[in-house]
């Protein structure tokens, strides 16, 4: 029973790295996005244990129902309306969290719209490394890369940007 058990475990803990990598954001990140610690998002990730209230806490930020996020037969997650429901509820329910995690997107923002429209910089396609970098080097400020990737996601959105996928994690962003 304890193998049973074990299993279960790190295929939640695979689920909800997932999760994190759709988000695309660290799991420090989530965890603070999610008012959970650091060390619980590791143990979870790992395998190593959580209790209910966690899960249902992740449930909650996610927008997915329990039944759907320990749903551990299937791979899929509708990635499109877990982003969604994500910041919403961070926004809605940790509004500290969202301002702290958003505390430089204004600055991003228009540092990307200006690469955007007055240069010629994403006529070929970048990594969000690569903007990180650029913007980094122009307006002299420290980034993470979630907060940009979520702002040139917003640009995608948007229609002023398109992406494709590159490997499993990295998109690509283009005119």
């Amino acid at each position: 029973m304890e193998i049973y058990i074990q299993e279960q475990k790190e295929k939640i803990g695979q689920r909800i790295r997932k999760i994190i990598t759709i988000l695309d954001i660290e799991p420090a990140q989530f965890a603070a996005l999610t008012k959970l610690t650091v060390n619980t998002i590791i143990n979870i990730e790992s395998g190593k244990g959580f209790n209910s209230n966690t899960i249902l806490n992740i449930s909650f930020y996610t927008g997915m129902p329990l039944n759907v996020l320990l749903d551990l037969s299937s791979n899929k997650i509708d990635q499109k309306t877990l982003i969604k429901n994500f910041w919403y509820n961070v926004k809605a329910y940790n509004s500290l969290g969202y301002k702290t995690f958003n505390e430089k997107r204004f600055t991003i923002v228009e540092a990307i719209r200006e690469l955007i429209n007055e240069t010629s910089f994403f006529n070929i396609p970048k990594k969000t490394g690569e903007v990180c970098d650029r913007i980094s080097k122009d307006y002299s400020i420290k980034l993470k890369s979630p907060a940009v990737s979520q702002a040139l996601l917003d640009f995608v959105e948007e229609g002023l940007l398109k992406k494709k996928k590159m490997g499993t994690r990295n998109n690509l962003y283009y005119k």
